[in-house]
């Protein structure tokens, strides 16, 4: 496929080191494998979701405790 983008990528990347290839694959690869993925919520992580979204600007943690609650939550280790 050789679209208007396709070549301006191409022309980029002409002349690129080797190490800023494979990361820009890495990456390339990495929002090929996000797209492909059917990533689902269950009813307890909607409803989570839910009272959140519904607290008021006062109520709002930082991110670190947000991370941290979920992690525990849904993850079951800690960093």
């Amino acid at each position: 496929m050789e679209s208007a983008t396709l070549k301006n990528i191409n022309k980029i990347l002409k002349d690129a080191p080797e190490n800023i290839l494979e990361r820009v694959l890495g990456y390339i690869e990495g929002i090929l494998d996000d797209e492909k993925s059917e990533f689902k919520l269950s009813d307890e992580q909607k409803k989570s979701l839910q009272k959140i979204k519904e607290r008021s600007y006062q109520q709002h943690t930082d991110i670190d405790t947000f991370l941290n609650e979920m992690n525990s939550k849904y993850y079951n280790y800690s960093e």
